[in-house]
């Protein structure tokens, strides 16, 4: 470790631009950690850094257009400081690794998406410029011996339980961005999940590509119903939310578990993606209309067996090849029956080496994107119906911290809220820290947010303008 005049070791400086999704973020927690086992301290501006690094995403055309940018941006900032290091991660340059070499001399390494441990050869100087490793596996995975410095607040965490995918899905890249299917073990998870409940994390993301595919590599193989069983039993955990479920894997012991656990957040992230059958075999999902419905009853027949609400957020593609005019009605009319709480939609983007690019009857671009905003005008009437729902009632609200809008209203997320994607609570009235878990009474609602006050006894002067007409059913308000 470099020397400072008294021979003290000196600090040195490293930041870190972390793209694209919390899988990305997890895997630049790691690589901090690394920096600062190796003697780095963490630069807010990367006008005060000697390494730059940023992990690039490379999933659609718009994430590789924000990952080449902020790559030319930070050669800038080398361009200024002689001596500083410049370092591609990720993704983008796991994909597409051999092209940036050839067109960003200013880079000074590049790392795939699964070189975390290599990092620290970079650091040390001793990795060659393209140390990209191939995907198999046996590719890394963060796990709980990963030095993870965390980034953000520290009442909520993204913890990755597998990595890669091998569903076949005709527009999607990941596999080839993060490699085959491959878990992490149950003790590892349950030791992760441990400390950070003793450093005072009240909630846990579980991320991967396909939640519902853990375990299944494992020998002997386990289900993301086992490992559930496992974590509810860690002391100081509020909340465990399950993020990026597959249709066609949703079971219904994982329904009753969503449902009648305390400490699982009844709330699923599951991409349906579509709903009309020619579309989803184009798209190559392996599954139909009929499995979504199915899986849409199996979580009602739980939430009502539970006497507790799920709350669901899917994700949408349209413009996909194939997709007509008739395909997409269904699919409107389908949001349109309101199964949803958060919805995120996409146009369909052509990636090269996947099946649907090849795939002929293409939406014209700006069709796909008019079909995505009128999914979304769609989704805003179901939302503003939904929220109204919840004036006067009283919620476990958890506290993220002040607003951004004003320092005397807090901001918090309700259990159908995740952190980062989904609406807030605003809430007046009172003070509270962050982590905390308080109730508060919801006084008035917009499309997406709520506004909610911790003085209980306030009256409400907004009065619901619809009342769910089933109190117990799978989508009533929670009360």
């Amino acid at each position: 470790m470099p020397t400072d005049a008294r021979g003290a070791p000196r600090r040195r400086a490293i930041h870190f631009v972390s793209l694209g999704c919390p899988k990305n973020r997890v895997d630049t927690e790691a690589m901090a950690g690394i920096a600062r086992a190796e003697g780095y301290e963490l630069a807010a501006s990367p006008d005060q850094a000697e390494v730059l690094v940023v992990n690039t995403c490379g999933f659609i055309d718009p994430a590789k257009e924000e990952s080449v940018d902020t790559i030319l941006e930070l050669a800038e900032v080398k361009a200024r400081r002689p001596g500083t290091r410049l370092v591609v991660t990720g993704c983008l340059s796991q994909r597409h690794g051999d092209d940036l070499a050839a067109e960003l001399p200013e880079v000074d390494h590049f790392l795939g998406s699964a070189d975390v441990p290599r990092f620290r050869e970079v650091l040390a100087g001793r990795a060659p410029r393209m140390a990209v490793s191939e995907l198999d596996r046996r590719s890394y995975l963060v796990d709980h011996e990963a030095p993870r410095l965390r980034d953000g607040p520290r009442h909520f965490a993204y913890v990755k339980i597998a990595e890669g995918c091998d569903r076949p899905c005709g527009f999607c890249i990941i596999p080839k961005l993060r490699g085959p299917q491959r878990s992490r073990t149950i003790p590892s998870v349950v030791e992760e999940v441990a400390r950070l409940a003793d450093e005072g994390t009240r909630e846990i993301c579980l991320i991967a590509q396909d939640l519902t595919r853990y375990g299944v590599d494992l020998e002997p193989a386990v289900g993301l119903e086992h490992l559930l069983d496992a974590l509810v039993r860690i002391d100081g955990i509020a909340w465990i939310r399950l993020h990026y479920a597959y249709p066609s894997a949703v079971t219904p012991e994982l329904a009753r578990r969503i449902a009648g656990y305390d400490k699982v957040a009844s709330y699923l992230d599951v991409p349906i993606q579509h709903i009309d059958d020619e579309v989803l075999r184009r798209m190559r999902r392996g599954y139909g209309e009929r499995r979504v419905r199915r899986m849409l009853d199996d979580l009602r027949a739980a939430s009502e067996d539970a006497g507790r609400r799920i709350f669901l957020r899917t994700t949408l593609l349209v413009g996909h090849p194939g997709e007509d005019e008739d395909a997409f009605a269904r699919l409107r009319d389908f949001v349109a029956e309101g199964h949803f709480d958060h919805l995120g939609v996409f146009p369909w983007s052509r990636e090269a080496g996947t099946p649907s690019a090849m795939l002929p009857s293409r939406v014209p671009d700006d069709e796909a994107r008019a079909r995505a905003d009128e999914i979304l005008a769609v989704q805003a009437q179901v939302s503003a119906d939904r929220q109204r729902e919840f004036v006067g009632r009283v919620l476990e609200v958890v506290v993220d911290g002040p607003s951004e809008t004003s320092e005397f209203v807090l901001e918090g997320r309700h259990e159908g809220q995740a952190p980062e994607i989904d609406g807030k609570v605003l809430l007046v009235d009172g003070t509270a820290e962050p982590g905390a878990v308080v109730r508060a009474r919801v006084v008035a609602a917009d499309t997406y947010d709520l506004v909610a006050s911790l003085d209980l006894e306030r009256p409400v002067e907004v009065a619901a303008e619809s009342e769910s007409d089933d109190e117990g059913g799978a989508f009533a308000p929670i009360t």
